[in-house]
């Protein structure tokens, strides 16, 4: 079963999800060798991801905003002050690869994580999936992703 993520209509986006790709963990192998043999710089700082990275998901997910690890973001569905949606855990780049994990908030807290390759400072490979566990680290994202199940890494359904 597939789904459209989170579906906003990604018609104006320059890069579109292949929803069918990332459900199916048809590029999880390449991407996770890639982060697993690269060296990847490692800052956990909002302010490094690049700028066509925060414009595109923006796009993708119709508005993408995040705090730096520690700092207050919107971690439930009861709107008190507006905050980022979403909590950055972890951030990695290397020369043609970003990595990186979030807390989403919402009726409960929902961790994600990005695996995006990019060329000229735009996208040109992405997986999402959920990480319960080991989402602080580069080994523990690699232990969790070689260790879970492709069927528990997706609900379905594709958020940002």
């Amino acid at each position: 079963m597939t789904a459209a993520p989170s579906s906003y209509g990604q018609n104006k986006c320059a890069f579109k999800i292949d929803t069918f790709k990332i459900l199916e963990n048809k590029n999880l192998p390449e991407l996770l060798n890639e982060f697993e043999t690269d060296s990847f710089k490692i800052t956990n700082n909002k302010k490094d991801i690049p700028k066509f990275l925060r414009i595109e998901l923006g796009c993708l997910a119709n508005g993408f905003s995040i705090a730096n690890p520690n700092q207050p973001y919107q971690s439930t569905d009861v709107i008190e002050r507006k905050l980022a949606d979403r909590q950055l855990v972890f951030f990695a780049k290397s020369d043609r690869m970003i990595v990186l994990t979030y807390l989403r908030g919402g009726r409960g807290v929902s961790r994600h994580l990005l695996m995006i390759k990019f060329k000229d400072d735009k996208i040109t490979d992405f997986w999402t999936g959920i990480c319960l566990n080991g989402m602080e680290s580069k080994e523990g994202i690699i232990r969790y992703l070689k260790s879970t199940k492709p069927e528990n890494l997706h609900n379905s359904i594709i958020y940002l």
